[in-house]
């Protein structure tokens, strides 16, 4: 069998399911059949502390009441398995004890692309994405270990 020939059945083949496929749906099925709408919504919000929006509010307003050594904290966790549970070091130095000042020029030296030591490779991608304020809250952090 050629190419050609292969295509044509293959494309063939595809519409003949996307037919079936189209011809063979419930009308009456309108999406959804899991909606939860008037009393099970309210008894949603009830159980679950408001709305969706209500629950991302007080997320939000938790973040921007928490300590930067609590953020920090919370952005430690893609670092643990070269740097420690603690800091105590592993793959990765050990960060435990450093001065949340040398712990920022070094993160802000990384996401610049300068070179710190052997494994300024492994480091760039990490601190590549990081805002000023990631670098202050996770130095933060790690200074209070």
């Amino acid at each position: 069998m050629n190419t050609n020939a292969a295509i044509v059945l293959f494309l063939l083949v595809i519409s003949g399911l996307i037919w079936a496929g189209m011809h063979s749906n419930d009308p009456n099925w309108t999406g959804n059949a899991n909606q939860c709408v008037g009393e099970c919504y309210e008894n949603w919000k009830a159980e679950n502390g408001g709305s969706i929006a209500d629950i991302e509010r007080s997320k939000q307003a938790a973040l921007a009441a928490a300590s930067p050594e609590a953020l920090g904290e919370k952005y430690y966790g893609q670092c643990i398995a070269c740097h420690g549970g603690n800091g105590e070091g592993g793959i990765g130095p050990k960060l435990q004890g450093q001065a949340a000042a040398d712990i920022a020029m070094k993160l802000t030296a990384y996401r610049n692309g300068e070179e710190r030591g052997a494994q300024s490779a492994m480091m760039w991608p990490v601190a590549k994405p990081m805002a000023d304020t990631d670098i202050d809250n996770l130095a933060a952090y790690l200074s209070s270990l």
